[in-house]
């Protein structure tokens, strides 16, 4: 499940948010900058791949438990056995949120080299994110001037601009950047009521007693009302209001004997960037117990919570190909780009598996390049630096 928005904007926002670069070239050549063959003297422009990075949303729930301070008589005043004998605490796992997102790989950044003083230059248009992601190319050398007068005046009605407008309808790429976010929800709390005064004072059996006469005055009261026994035709909203009154009432006073729990949760955030090799990782992210909640992974308290990533091993016939193919010598090379490997993503708490899921990881891939001649135009997927169109003439 990807949290990863995806939406059109417009040329104003799209100008702001993204690098639109119209350049001038004779022959396209990309270098991996590790590589380590980079000239300064050249004139390009740099861009990079998208490397993928795991979200853990792990919701925890703590329960407070407060004994009721008539406990000790709720079976002989009530009849019932089923209550909090002593003050506790405990944690358990409510919801986990698994997902991903891009950021830039530190390990596949490429420099595109042109020569603008060739006799055969060209004009062709590269589209960035802010992140330095590539999202597509486009050869305009035959309707150069006129996207270069629609960049300005933000007309691209002309026909002869449809095939560049896709192009020009960049994505944003939303994140989180809070590590552990914390949210409070609060319930009811026990509150203790002093139901008469005196000059000396009750022991707590009278106490307990006067109460449960109370409770089983509250449930006459609703049997009554439930059977018409007083026999007054109340309107249907007087009816349901007057119950409602009454059920609270009991419920408050049962609490004193039965107890209450409070309940709050608190969701901690962890992102986890998978390495790129192919022989799956397994990250311990924290440690969990019932009776302390999340603890530092550091600790030896509770379970091991660990992040399992397994590839599925689908690039596995074209890989010997691709390695042969990278290192085959030549002289120039096109657009780099992804094939992501699909994995299989699950966190276990311990030994047993609480959430699972399939994602794609680009970093866990494989990368090649396009050829240089003929190719007009070419879109990317930004989220993985897939290939989503190529068109060569």
């Amino acid at each position: 499940m990807k949290t990863i928005r995806i939406k059109p904007i417009g040329l104003l926002l799209f100008i702001m948010l993204f690098q639109v670069s119209l350049f001038s070239f004779g022959q396209l050549n990309v270098v991996p900058f590790k590589s380590g063959n980079l000239s300064p003297e050249k004139d390009g422009v740099i861009y990079s791949l998208p490397r993928n990075v795991i979200k853990v949303q792990l919701e925890i729930v703590k329960t407070e438990s407060f004994r009721g301070p008539y406990a000790a008589y709720a079976a002989k005043l009530l009849g019932l056995t089923r209550v909090i004998e002593e003050n506790a605490i405990g944690y358990e796992i409510g919801k986990i949120e698994l997902s991903s997102f891009s950021e830039s790989d530190p390990d596949q950044i490429y420099f595109v080299e042109f020569d603008g003083r060739s006799k055969n230059a060209g004009s062709f248009m590269l589209t960035l994110s802010d992140e330095g992601f590539i999202g597509g190319y486009t050869d305009i050398s035959s309707v150069n001037k006129e996207v270069r007068n629609a960049m300005a005046s933000g007309d691209f009605s002309n026909e002869n601009l449809k095939p560049f407008r896709d192009l020009l309808k960049p994505v944003l790429i939303e994140k989180v950047d809070t590590i552990i976010r914390r949210i409070s929800v609060d319930t009811a709390t026990f509150e203790e009521k002093v139901l008469k005064k005196s000059i000396f004072e009750k022991m707590p059996e009278q106490q307990a007693r006067e109460i449960a006469d109370l409770i089983y005055k509250i449930q006459d009261s609703k049997f009554n009302l439930i059977t018409g026994d007083q026999e007054v035709n109340y309107s249907r909203e007087s009816f349901e209001f007057m119950l409602e009154q009454l059920n609270k009432q009991e419920k408050e006073y049962l609490a004193l004997f039965k107890g209450t729990n409070k309940k709050t949760q608190q969701v901690y955030t962890w992102y986890i960037t998978p390495p790129s090799s192919r022989e799956g990782t397994l990250e311990t992210i924290c440690r969990f117990s019932k009776a302390g909640g999340v603890s530092d992974k550091s600790t030896s308290v509770g379970e091991s919570v660990s992040l399992v990533i397994s590839p599925m091993n689908r690039n596995k016939t074209i890989e010997d190909f691709i390695k042969q193919r990278n290192q085959a010598v030549k002289k120039v090379h096109g657009f780099y780009y992804r094939i992501p490997e699909k994995s299989e993503v699950t966190l276990r708490v311990g030994g047993n598996a609480v959430a699972e899921g399939q994602m794609l990881i680009s970093q866990m891939g494989v990368v090649t390049f396009l050829p240089t001649a003929n190719i007009k135009d070419i879109r990317f997927h930004p989220e993985s630096g897939a290939i989503k169109q190529v068109i060569s003439e």
